[in-house]
């Protein structure tokens, strides 16, 4: 236990409190650290790591228990004499910079936006209903069934491949370009998709045994995305967690069967260019230097739920005389190996987009507000003659051309706002 002095006595409160939202998930199994780890979920959905001590302590805290009395609780939890300013110690500087503890105004959280992580979330479905859903879903991730499905998955691609599928991607295209109507369908079944590959993970979670979450909408890096939440899922082994982390390429594979079934039934088009956009989006989920699937992936696979909070310390500690970082330093040699080559790799991506932004933006954005500028014209034409399908598509349109940009935005005054604040 740390050792403390008057300078970190409590602030004003002398019953600490949970920060709303807050959850206490558990222990961490399958970690990649020395010593255990317990988790815990911010109200925001952040997961934060925690020592077994600070973890016993944060279950504890319950706003009625005073240090005194809480010193008491943790010194028979421990088997240890605990005091009030080591309690307070704790409390200052563990659990009140994590956001898992109110401050004296009432509930805090680190006020840091990240844009590499989801913001400006919306919850559209309730717990009760993603609970039904999961459950109806559930029978899918039996072990026959899954093999069933991936073996038809497999076939349905062979079938299209075989039949001349890739040769007719480009006049797909050219005749979806050609008609577009289209844009409405082919837009409703991508989002339907989206939709059911939340679903797949939320269906995962319950069928690993932990229970599931709202879904809704959120805005990640500059697009609109659908959102599951599945913390509860840390308190499975690694198995059943990247249960739930394919759980939505899963359901992709699913829909995509489904899909390339009715386009060799059909030979619609429109069908392939939806194919052809939801392999990509799959393929895209498996990348890990931004927070898709294949982020969480690693993250399981490696046992380290955070991997963003330690990509600083990581290149630091690869710097010539940069020692180890404490934070890479509770890593096991191999976890840290790993880590560390996610991180360089991860940097790479990052700076090599941040570059072709920088680069092609003066480009692009002339071309992207003549657009815009078109569109707004068409759509005005189509709404005065009462066209209502092309005044639906010329919205769509609108809506596809502006959600980056306003996306961007969004990240930028984030950002500036994040600077002011460390700059104070």
């Amino acid at each position: 236990m740390s050792p403390t002095d008057s300078a970190h006595a409590p602030r004003t409160s002398t019953a600490p409190r949970p920060a709303d939202g807050t959850e206490l998930i558990g222990p961490y199994s399958g970690s990649g650290f020395t010593e255990p780890r317990y988790l815990a979920c911010r109200g925001d959905g952040q997961v934060v790591q925690l020592s077994e001590r600070v973890f016993l302590l944060a279950r504890l805290v319950d706003g009625r228990r005073d240090l005194d009395e809480l010193a008491a609780a943790l010194g028979a939890e421990i088997d240890r004499t605990v005091t009030a300013a080591q309690v307070a110690f704790l409390l200052d500087n563990r659990l009140r910079p994590a956001g898992l503890i109110a401050s004296d105004a009432g509930p805090s959280l680190p006020a840091r936006p990240d844009p590499l992580m989801l913001t400006y979330r919306a919850r559209l479905v309730p717990e009760r209903v993603v609970w039904a859903i999961a459950g109806l879903l559930g029978p899918l991730f039996a072990s026959p069934v899954v093999a069933l499905m991936l073996a038809g998955f497999a076939a349905v691609d062979v079938l299209i491949l075989a039949g001349g599928g890739s040769g007719q991607i480009l006049p797909a295209v050219r005749a979806f370009s050609d008609q577009p109507a289209l844009t409405v369908p082919v837009l409703a079944v991508i989002l339907a998709v989206a939709a059911f590959h939340e679903c797949g993970h939320a269906a995962a979670c319950r069928y690993g045994g932990a229970r599931p979450g709202a879904m809704g909408i959120g805005l990640y890096l500059v697009w609109p995305v659908f959102f599951s939440t599945v913390t509860d899922a840390y308190r499975l082994g690694r198995a059943a967690r990247l249960r739930v982390d394919l759980g939505g390429v899963y359901a992709n594979a699913v829909a995509m069967t489904v899909i390339g079934m009715a386009y060799l039934t059909t030979g619609s088009p429109w069908l392939l260019v939806v194919l052809v956009a939801l392999h990509i989006e799959t393929m895209w989920q498996f990348l890990p230097s931004v927070r898709l699937d294949g982020y969480y992936i690693l993250a399981d696979l490696v046992g380290v739920p955070d991997l963003f909070a330690r990509l600083g310390p990581i290149l630091r500690s690869l710097l010539p005389g940069g020692g180890d970082h404490p934070r890479v330093a509770e890593l096991t040699p191999v976890t840290r190996r790993i880590v560390a080559c996610w991180a360089a790799l991860t940097m790479a991506f990052l700076g090599w987009w941040s570059v072709m932004f920088v680069v092609l933006a003066p480009q692009i954005l002339p071309v992207v507000w003549a657009a815009l500028l078109g569109r707004l014209e068409a759509t005005a034409t189509a709404v005065r003659a009462a066209d209502v399908t092309a005044a639906a598509l010329g919205a769509t349109q609108l809506v596809l051309l502006v959600l980056p940009y306003a996306g961007l935005t969004l990240i930028a005054v984030n950002l500036v706002r994040r600077a002011g604040r460390t700059a104070r």
